[in-house]
Formats: structure tokens, C-alpha cells, sequence
């Protein structure tokens, strides 16, 4: 079987997205702690290092009421700002958001998404055997005609396809994402080592 040199590439980052995420116990060793404010339909993570709260490393906010996408009637939660500093942190707050917002889905920026973001969605969509991955469809109702909840706009999706030769509902942007089980282990690993915080 030949590889083509894309798909080289992808399972390249896919390999390199594994290895250097960063776990809830690597974490901690690094001195990491997490901040979560949850505020009229807006959840944020913002990443600290050290003692000082200036010390600011990571952030990923999201909006349910922003895009109003329901897949599977859960009104889905969708990231509109994401950074972060440190080398593998990303994956990590990804997984935690997907916790807090359960059980509505979590998707990407509409608009725009960094190649880091897209591999993470991209590793959510074909090696994560606990994510399950619901397809959203576009406003002009191509894939589920005359259901519209499930409408959303695919502009990222477009976009990355267009990159990529492929349909926007290939594109793992085009999905909205959730653990399969219900559970929330990542939020409960960093409950359990005291390195989040809850605001009030």
C-alpha cells in the first residue's frame, strides 16, 4: 500500500500531538494549576504557572448561545478563543472543556482555526475512542434537509477542506464533540491532584 505524502503528514502530527500532551499528573509536576469561570452561557480556562495569577500560560474560552448549533438537541458549546504557551497544554484544555460542558457538545471556532487547534480536533475524530463525534450540518441544510437544528456555520470546515481537497463535512471541524460514557475523567484527575479552581 502506498502513503501518500498528506497522510504521511497527518499520522506525523498525530504522533507528535500524543506525545507531548500534556497529562493531569504532568501537570502538576510543571506547577500548573487551572482556573475555570463558568458565566451566562460562557465557559473559561485560564492557565496559571507558579503562585502568581499573572502568570498566565494557557487560555480557552466558549459560548453556547454564540452559534446555537444542536446536534442530537443538546444546544452545543463552540470555542472562540484559544492560546497557550506552553507546548502540549492544549490537548489537555480541550479534554477539560469537553467536561465542563457535558453533555452539550463542544465544537470548534467557526470562523477560523490555528493548525495546532485542527489537529486536536482532528485526534478527536479518528483516534479517540471515547469521543464521539456528531455531524453538524451547513445553513443551507445540505446534508439533513428540513432539520435545522443541526445547522451551523462550516466556514473553518470550508476553509481547512479547501486546503486539504476535500468536502467540508470531512473535515473533523464540521463535528461537534463528547465523551461517549458520560464520565468527566479529565476534570475529576485534576479535582483529585487540587490543581483547579472554580470561580465564584
Amino acid at each position: 500500500m502506498k502513503i501518500t505524502e498528506s497522510t504521511l503528514r497527518r499520522i506525523i502530527r498525530e504522533a507528535l500531538l500524543t506525545e507531548v500532551a500534556i497529562t493531569p499528573d504532568g501537570a502538576k509536576e510543571k506547577g500548573i494549576t487551572f482556573k475555570v469561570y463558568i458565566f451566562k452561557g460562557n465557559a473559561e480556562i485560564s492557565v496559571v504557572r507558579g503562585d502568581d495569577d499573572e502568570a498566565v500560560v494557557g487560555q480557552l474560552r466558549a459560548g453556547q448561545e454564540r452559534w446555537a448549533c444542536k446536534p442530537d438537541q443538546e444546544s452545543a458549546w463552540a470555542i472562540y478563543k484559544s492560546n497557550s504557551s506552553i507546548k502540549g497544554l492544549g490537548p489537555l484544555m480541550y479534554d477539560l472543556m469537553i467536561d465542563l460542558v457535558h453533555p452539550a457538545p463542544l465544537i470548534a471556532d467557526r470562523l477560523r482555526v490555528s493548525l495546532a487547534a485542527k489537529n486536536v480536533w482532528d485526534y478527536y475524530m479518528k483516534s479517540r475512542d471515547d469521543i464521539e463525534a456528531l455531524q453538524l450540518d451547513n445553513l443551507e441544510d445540505e446534508l439533513t434537509p428540513g432539520i435545522e437544528d443541526d445547522n451551523c456555520d462550516q466556514n473553518s470546515a470550508d476553509n481547512w477542506a479547501f486546503t486539504n481537497r476535500q468536502k467540508w463535512y470531512d473535515s473533523s471541524l464540521s463535528k461537534a464533540y463528547r465523551r461517549k460514557d458520560g464520565r468527566t475523567p479529565t476534570l475529576d484527575a485534576l479535582k483529585g491532584l487540587g490543581i483547579i479552581k472554580f470561580a465564584r
